[in-house]
C-alpha cells in the first residue's frame, strides 16, 4: 500500500468516525433540549435583542408555547422556525443556520482533518526531523500523523460536543399553542401579531373572529370593527365566517352609530348567505325590539326557537326575549 493511499485512509476513517460522533450527538437531543435550543435561536420581536426563551414577555411565552407543542408533534426544526418567523411579525434568527455553535459542530471534523493533511505535507517535507528510533522515516511519519488527526480531531468535536450540550440545559416553558382552536391563553397582542404577519392567509380569519369576539365582549367595537370588516369582505371567507362578521358588524353599527338601516342592511346580507341563520334573525329581532317593533321581533324570536338549536342556556334566554318583548316590555 502507498504512503499516499494509507494517509487517505488515515483521514476517511478520522472523518468517519467524526460524523458518527456528530450524528451520535443530534439524535441523542430530548425534547426539552430542542425546545430550549430553538427557543435561545429566536429574537422576541417585542423585546430588545432578547431570545424569546429567556423573555418574560407574553409574546415570547406564546411563541415558546408553540415551539412545545411543535416539537411534541414531531415537526422539524426548520418547519417550527419557519412557521415562527412567518406567523410573528418581527421575530428573526438570533443564530442563522450555518452560524454559533452549529457551526462550530460541523466544521469541527473538517478543520481537524485540515490541521492533519497540513502537518503530512510539513512532515513529508522535513523527512529528517524525525530521529527519536530507527525505523524508517516514512513509518515513524505516518503513526505520528495519524496519531496527531485522531487525537486532534476528535478532542476537537467532543469539546464542542460537549460545550453544546451542556449549554443546552435550561428551564423548559410553554403549555399551550397559539395556533391551536383553544386561544383562551394567548395574548390579545399575540393574536394581532399573528393576524399583522398573515393579513393575506385566509386560514387566519378563525383567529381574527376569535380575537375580535374579545374585543366585542368588551364593548371595544373600535379594536374589533377591522377585523370583522376584513372577515366579511374577505371572498375567501367560509359563509359561517362571513355571516359571523355581518351580524357583529350590524350589531355595532346600530349600538355604537345609531345606524339603523345599516344595521338592517348588514343583517339581511347575512341571511341571504345563510337564509335562517339564527344568529342573524336573533339580532335582527334585537334592533327592531329596540326600535320598539315587539311584535316583528316577537316573531323573530320565534324563528329563532322554531329552526335552530341552541344550547340550554342560549335557549332560555331567547325565549325570555320573546316573552318580555310579546309582554311589550322594552329591549334591554
Amino acid at each position: 500500500m502507498s504512503e499516499r493511499l494509507k494517509n487517505l485512509l488515515i483521514a476517511g476513517v478520522t472523518l468517519a468516525m467524526a460524523v458518527a460522533l456528530v450524528v451520535l450527538v443530534a439524535t441523542n437531543e430530548s425534547p426539552d433540549d430542542r425546545v430550549e435550543r430553538l427557543g435561545a435561536s429566536i429574537r422576541c420581536p417585542v423585546c430588545q435583542g432578547e431570545a424569546i426563551g429567556d423573555s418574560p414577555a407574553q409574546m415570547a411565552t406564546d411563541m415558546m408555547n408553540l415551539v412545545e407543542e411543535r416539537v411534541a408533534g414531531g415537526a422539524s426544526d426548520e418547519e417550527i422556525i419557519d412557521e415562527l418567523l412567518g406567523s410573528f411579525s418581527g421575530a428573526v434568527l438570533l443564530d442563522p443556520p450555518l452560524s454559533g455553535a452549529t457551526l462550530l459542530l460541523w466544521l469541527a471534523p473538517v478543520a481537524a482533518l485540515l490541521v492533519g493533511v497540513a502537518v503530512v505535507l510539513w512532515w513529508k517535507s522535513h523527512p529528517g526531523r524525525i530521529t527519536t528510533d530507527d525505523r524508517p522515516p516514512a513509518t515513524r511519519t505516518r503513526r505520528l500523523v495519524g496519531g496527531l488527526i485522531l487525537v486532534g480531531g476528535f478532542g476537537a468535536i467532543v469539546l464542542v460536543a460537549a460545550t453544546l450540550l451542556q449549554d443546552r440545559a435550561g428551564p423548559n416553558e410553554g403549555v399551550a399553542d397559539v395556533a391551536d382552536a383553544d386561544l383562551a391563553d394567548v395574548s390579545n397582542e399575540t393574536m394581532e401579531a399573528v393576524v399583522a404577519a398573515n393579513l393575506d392567509n385566509p386560514q387566519i380569519n378563525g383567529m381574527r373572529l376569535a380575537l375580535a369576539e374579545r374585543y366585542f365582549a368588551t364593548g371595544d367595537y373600535r379594536a374589533a370593527f377591522p377585523h370583522y370588516l376584513h372577515v366579511a369582505q374577505d371572498g375567501s371567507s367560509s359563509d359561517d365566517e362571513a355571516t359571523a362578521a355581518l351580524v357583529r358588524l350590524a350589531w355595532m353599527a346600530y349600538d355604537g352609530n345609531d345606524e339603523l338601516d345599516t344595521a338592517i342592511a348588514l343583517l339581511d346580507e347575512a341571511l341571504q348567505i345563510r337564509p335562517g341563520f339564527g344568529g342573524a334573525l336573533y339580532w335582527k329581532g334585537q334592533v327592531l325590539w329596540c326600535e320598539g317593533e315587539n311584535n316583528q321581533a316577537a316573531e323573530l324570536f320565534e324563528q329563532v326557537l322554531a329552526d335552530s338549536e341552541f344550547e340550554d342556556d342560549t335557549r332560555s334566554a331567547v325565549e325570555a326575549d320573546l316573552a318580555r318583548a310579546s309582554a311589550g316590555e322594552s329591549c334591554q
